[in-house]
Parts: C-alpha cells; structure tokens; sequence
C-alpha cells in the first residue's frame, strides 16, 4: 500500500512538472502581451545601433538602466529593471533568443522552473518608407504566477508605461545623434 500511495505522489508530482513546463513553453499562446510601439527618426540601422549597445544603456534608458551580455544567441543576459509594480529596482537574468541584423533580437526570462513566470521580451524594428523605424515593442506572459497575479490591469499599466518611457528616452537618444 505504501509503495502505490508513493507512486501516485510521484505521479502527480511528474504531472505537475509536465503542466508547467507545458504551461509556459512559448508552444502555447501567452496569458497576455503587453504591446507598445513607436516611430524612431532614425533608419534601423542607427536604431539597431543604439538598441543593441547595451553597455550605452546607464546614459538613455530609464527602464533598463544596466543590461550586461555577449550579443549572440543563447548568451546570458543580466539585467536592471525599473518599473512601478516593484519597489526597488529588480536585478535579473534571461536568455537572448534569435537575433536578426537590424531587424529583431529578444530575451526570455524565467523565474524558478519553467511555467511558474515565463516571460518574452521582444524588440523588433520594421523600415518606414520615410527612412524611420517603426519600433514593436513587447513582452509575452506566460507561467502560473501571471494566471494568477491580481491587480494585472493595473501591474500591465505600469508595465506598459514604463516601455512607453523608454521608447520616448530611445527616440530622444536618436533625435540627439542625428543632430
């Protein structure tokens, strides 16, 4: 009796694992995204330029004061955030996805095992006929904790405000360059 008690408790464990990680694979839709987008006045050459300097990022960005990483995919990323729903500023890590030149990079962040907070932070840049960028940027939720997170209107908002700031701080760093 013991041992099939036992083994119903490691099956349920097992299926717990499984659901998780499930729950937060980016094979299933995100619980919520929250989208913002700007037109920068530079190519996205000059954007990508000053997207990707992350070691520029203590003189513009008030969102992502420090981001440490070797650009490539797959590298490690630590990172700084500074938003309204925490605070202190968080101190974190992801993991750079796919990069395409002048186009589009993305991290993915975790916290503890996969599907208790799964996130996607994207960054994807698209030419204008005028010679700007329109800029997307976004983060895709997924895990448990955002299913259950109250308050996610109003944690979305600031979340959504503090990317706003820093697409504004990202267009004035641009205006400032050109000129």
């Amino acid at each position: 009796m013991k041992q099939k008690k036992r083994l119903i408790c490691a099956m349920t464990i097992t299926a717990a694992f499984a659901g998780l990680y499930v729950f937060g694979s980016d094979r299933v839709p995100p619980l919520y995204t929250i989208n913002t987008e700007i037109t920068l006045p530079a190519s996205p050459e000059k954007s990508w330029n000053v997207l990707t300097d992350f070691a520029g990022y203590p003189d513009w960005n008030p969102y992502l004061p420090r981001v440490e990483a070797t650009f490539a995919a797959g590298e490690s990323v630590s990172f700084t955030l500074v938003d309204e729903n925490f605070p202190d500023p968080l101190n974190l890590t992801a993991q750079l996805g796919q990069i395409s030149a002048n186009r589009s990079f993305y991290w993915t962040g975790r916290l503890g095992v996969q599907g208790l907070f799964d996130t996607r932070h994207v960054f994807e840049l698209h030419p204008r006929d005028d010679g700007n960028t329109e800029l997307h940027h976004y983060e895709e939720f997924r895990g448990l904790i955002p299913a259950l997170l109250p308050q996610r209107k109003k944690r979305t908002g600031y979340t959504r405000a503090a990317f706003e700031r820093m697409n504004s701080a990202l267009y004035q760093r641009l205006k400032e360059s050109a000129g």
